[in-house]
């Protein structure tokens, strides 16, 4: 009775171990498309603005003389020199830039084991 009740058992036991599903402990495994972006923008505004003046006056005059006091019509022909300049300048610069940047990188990747992100496209 023994032997009958062991054999039962053992053949329990096989068909049992025969009966159930396979199954192995794998390493992790991910895959996919990362992507980098990067977007740059500048923009400068530059207004200058510059005034100058240059105001000159110059006068020579040699003043009364004997013979203006006399009367004399030749006292008028002494000299009187008389100079003026006025100059005016104006310097007006307007500058304007603008700058875009677009960069994208992009890289398929399939990693197995246990390292969750690949380095840049190298495995």
């Amino acid at each position: 009775m023994v032997r009958k009740l062991l054999s039962i058992v053992m053949l329990s036991l096989a068909v049992a171990i025969l009966t159930a599903p396979a199954a192995a402990s794998l390493v992790p495994m991910s895959w996919g498309f990362p992507q980098m972006v990067q977007d740059h923008t500048l923009t400068a505004f530059e207004k200058d603005t510059a005034i100058a003046t240059d105001n000159e006056a110059a006068a020579v005059s040699f003043g009364a003389s004997a013979s203006d006091l006399c009367g004399s019509t030749f006292g008028t022909s002494l000299p009187t020199i008389s100079q003026t300049a006025v100059q005016s300048n104006m310097l007006s610069s307007v500058k304007f830039m603008n700058e875009n940047q677009h960069f994208a990188f992009a890289y398929p990747f399939l990693s197995i084991g246990g390292s969750p992100i690949p380095s840049m496209g190298f495995l």
